[in-house]
């Protein structure tokens, strides 16, 4: 079985032609060899010199010669492109967002005049080009050959792949289990992180305490990560802390608990998509990734249906059987069903058990040997077939933002709140506004080949870091966190593993009861950073917050987030590069909030003016900063302008909207950031329950990390 083309409907088409050998490929083709450093180090600017040599086709005006490239890598536009051929004129254009699924982006050159014959020699040089941001093994150019003006693509014989390295190691990463009983071994992950969020290599092995018990796994060789076997002898909450060659790290919270408690586990069933996919890696290296980096506990690959064909989708089967492994690494089978959000949206498939038939949405390719099984590409029919089948679909806003016109409750009862798209709670809000029964999670969807430890890069696919979902369920295995998501026995994270546990009336998250007296939420928090506020909700509106964290003396904090519109990554992003200045007084004691990428900045360029640049998709970034003598403050930023006056900022909060999806600018007085990170509340609702309610917990950190949990739906006694 073989694919013999492939594109999205309505783009342009490449032919892949199987039958062809390389030199057959060569002859009729030509071909395309890349010279470049032998070490590219992610986010690096080097030069590429690519050359073409062309087959027997000749190529005439109007033809063209592209150099590919798949969705995630991020490469930017050259500084400078140069061109040497003999016979035509030929120009080139650098395209991020090209017409071939999933070969999205290119450098074209097109021929305006003259003729380059059989045989000819093209050579195109990218100087000063900045390389993708993240690693991966056996990355690929395609070359491709359009001998018209039509969409049909033919490929080229392709140069080596070459590999993509991390750069040094900027900060210390600690990871642990959530939960661990009392006199139980568990691992500990530590290793560095270079400043586009990579796995890089340390000098030398951690130094790591803060357990009874530290022994020294070993090495790792796949991946620059050391593991450590721990043990905690007294029940309680823990953090280990790292240290090598001047770096430090601690980890989250570790909550040891007796042997026979339900568990916390933690990992993201929307991991994203490997090559098999739109994503980069194999699906190996995808799950590896997850359980021996991230250290989750459970994962499943989520490649978009219409790019998986027959033999893929056996490949998929084969290795989420073989990778999973109770007690340490559930492997759930998936993918993606992806119509348009018209048509129902992109829906998270997840198999209790093996499943050989794949039900698509569409195919974005042609076999030699057809997939016999039909498609599906409307909600409802869809919906009818996997009601069929022991599944469970989980929601989100991912490329076609699901449509919650079209739901089956009894198999979708997983919402995504968070995930390298953005924070999307106008999601989660409109289901629970339509009454919906809702399991909130977290996710990757990532594409770079990081579950669970996914960074934006340059933002051309995505834009903050991975989500995670924490389950509590009796044991770790397909069935026990099965039945636990069935319950909505989940939270979600927008990436630090914070503790939260809430119940109502002792009903754990996700129950549902019927309440004989006025509710009382019980809360509790273990932070990966000092807690700014609790908000508890109900349905859709906060009806109780909690301010945790001090504010400081002369201090504020601005900040600024939401969404451009209600949709996918592209729809969410906001620009807010600007300015903060004043015209007395001084300003000091920067501290950036919740930057993410290296493309985000603040910097005080004088104690009078505080400049920035960044980009948010739902989330919020800013800082915090010492007003010294001022009186008024004056913000400039690509979302629009804001006065404010500092006395007022330090006595209230002012909230400014600035137009799409709740843009808005936040300033007011500084949390402290050395604050408390545990959180003991309780709360209980003014009023008996006269209808069906929906209570639910948000935790902000003053880092910018979130906690969701899932809701208790509380019925009114009359109901019964």
């Amino acid at each position: 079985m073989a694919v013999v083309c492939s594109g999205a409907p309505g783009g342009g088409q490449v032919w892949h032609e199987p039958a062809l050998t390389r030199v057959e490929r060569s002859k009729r083709w030509g071909k395309m060899q890349c010279r470049m450093p032998v070490q590219l180090v992610a986010g690096a600017s080097v030069d590429v010199e690519f050359t073409f040599l062309l087959g027997e086709q000749q190529l005439e005006k109007g033809s063209a010669l592209r150099v590919a490239w798949r969705w995630p890598f991020d490469w930017d536009c050259p500084t400078c492109i140069e061109i040497d051929c003999e016979g035509a004129e030929v120009v080139a254009h650098f395209e991020p967002q090209g017409d071939l699924n999933p070969w999205h982006h290119h450098i074209q050159l097109m021929v305006v005049s003259g003729v380059l014959g059989a045989g000819a020699e093209i050579v195109l040089r990218c100087l000063g080009w900045d390389a993708p941001t993240f690693i991966t093994r056996a990355a690929l150019f395609l070359p491709l050959i359009g001998i018209d003006e039509k969409s049909d693509w033919y490929r080229m014989v392709d140069p080596e792949p070459y590999d993509i390295v991390a750069g040094p190691a900027s900060r210390l990463v600690v990871i642990a289990e959530g939960e661990v009983s009392c006199n139980q071994d568990s691992i500990v992950r530590v290793y560095g992180e270079d400043r586009w969020g990579n796995p890089a290599p340390l000098e030398r092995a951690p130094a790591l305490s803060g357990a009874e018990k530290v022994i020294y796994q070993g090495f790792d060789k796949r991946f620059p990560v050391h593991m450590y076997k721990v043990r905690f002898c007294k029940e309680g909450v823990y953090r280990m802390h790292a240290c090598s060659a001047g770096l430090e790290g601690e980890s989250n919270p570790i909550r040891i608990v007796s042997p026979n408690s339900s568990r916390l586990y933690w990992g993201d069933l929307h991991a994203g998509q490997s090559d098999i996919g739109c994503g980069a890696g194999t699906l190996g290296d995808h799950f590896a990734f997850a359980r021996d980096v991230a250290g989750l506990q459970f994962a499943s690959q989520q490649a978009n249906d219409h790019y998986i064909d027959g033999q893929t989708w056996q490949e998929v089967r084969a290795v989420s059987h073989a990778l999973d492994e109770s007690g340490r690494f559930v492997c759930y089978l998936g993918c993606e069903w992806s119509p348009f959000t018209e048509d129902g949206g992109d829906r998270n498939v997840f198999y209790r058990a093996d499943e050989p038939h794949l039900r698509r949405s569409d195919r974005f390719f042609s076999e030699d040997d057809p997939d016999p099984e039909p498609d599906f590409p409307q909600a409802p029919e869809f919906l009818r077939v996997m009601r069929e089948r022991d599944v469970l679909l989980g929601l989100h806003v991912g490329g076609r933002p699901t449509n919650l016109d079209f739901h089956e409750p009894h198999i979708e009862p997983l919402f995504e709140i968070h995930s390298t798209h953005g924070t999307s709670e106008w999601f989660v809000l409109d289901a629970i506004r339509r009454g919906y029964r809702v399991g909130i999670t977290g996710g990757t969807d990532g594409v770079m080949g990081r579950p669970g430890a996914c960074h934006p890069g340059r933002r051309l696919t995505r834009n903050v870091n991975n989500g995670l979902t924490a389950i509590r369920a009796d044991e770790l295995s397909r069935s026990g966190l099965w039945s636990a998501l069935k319950a909505r026995q989940c939270y979600a994270t927008s990436g630090a593993r914070i503790l939260l546990d809430v119940e109502a009336d002792g009903h754990k998250m996700g129950s549902e009861y019927v309440a004989t007296g006025v509710p009382e939420l019980h809360v509790q928090v273990e932070g990966t950073a000092p807690i700014e506020r609790i908000d508890v909700l109900c349905d859709t509106d906060i009806v109780y917050r909690e301010q945790i964290a001090e504010r400081q003396d002369k201090y504020l904090r601005v900040l600024w987030g939401g969404a451009e519109s209600e949709g996918t990554a592209g729809d969410q992003r906001v620009h807010w590069d600007g300015t903060l200045s004043t015209m007395q007084g001084t300003l000091s004691d920067l501290v950036p909030v919740g930057l993410l990428s290296p493309l985000d900045q603040v910097e005080l360029r004088d104690d009078r003016t505080v400049k920035w640049c960044g980009s948010t998709g739902g989330n919020e970034m800013g800082f915090t900063f010492c007003v010294e003598d001022v009186e008024r403050l004056f913000i400039q930023t690509l979302q629009g302008s804001v006065q404010v006056d500092v006395k007022d900022a330090l006595e209230k909060t002012q909230h400014h909207a600035l137009g799409g999806a709740s843009k808005r600018m936040r300033i007011e007085a500084a949390p402290r950031l050395d604050g408390q990170r545990q959180a003991d509340l309780r709360w209980r609702a003014e009023e008996l329950v006269l209808e069906q309610r929906a209570y639910w917990v948000r935790v902000i950190q003053v880092d910018g990390q979130r906690a969701w949990s899932s809701p208790i739906y509380v019925h009114p006694a009359s109901d019964r």
